[in-house]
Order: C-alpha cells, then sequence, then structure tokens
C-alpha cells in the first residue's frame, strides 16, 4: 500500500470517528475528507471556520480541538 493510499485509509477513518462523536451527516462527512485530503487534518482544525458547515457542526468541532 502507497503512502497517499495509507494516508486516505487514515483521513476516512478519522471522518468516521468526527462523524460518531459529533452526529455528522453524509454531506459534512464528504466535506470534512475533502478538507483533510487538501490541507490535513491540523490545517482543517485551523481553517474550521472558513469551512462550509452548519454552525452547530462547527461548534461541537471546535470543542473538540480545543
Amino acid at each position: 500500500m502507497n503512502l497517499e493510499k495509507l494516508r486516505d485509509t487514515e483521513y476516512i477513518k478519522c471522518v468516521g470517528l468526527l462523524a460518531e462523536l459529533v452526529d455528522l451527516d453524509a454531506d459534512a462527512r464528504e466535506k470534512i475528507h475533502k478538507c483533510f485530503q487538501s490541507m490535513g487534518i491540523k490545517s482543517f482544525f485551523l481553517h474550521l471556520e472558513s469551512l462550509d458547515l452548519p454552525p452547530e457542526t462547527s461548534e461541537k468541532l471546535k470543542s473538540i480541538h480545543n
């Protein structure tokens, strides 16, 4: 398995865990997964407010990061 596939597999696992923690819908899961792929997990949390997620979801995600 190459590094890119391994990284994407880990991103999928992380999105699944976030979905369980904050009850994400399919649309939010897809947006988060795409963001993980394009900017990584750390940058995702740093730029969380720039994503087009419902305010309630953003607040829950912020509470995880802090």
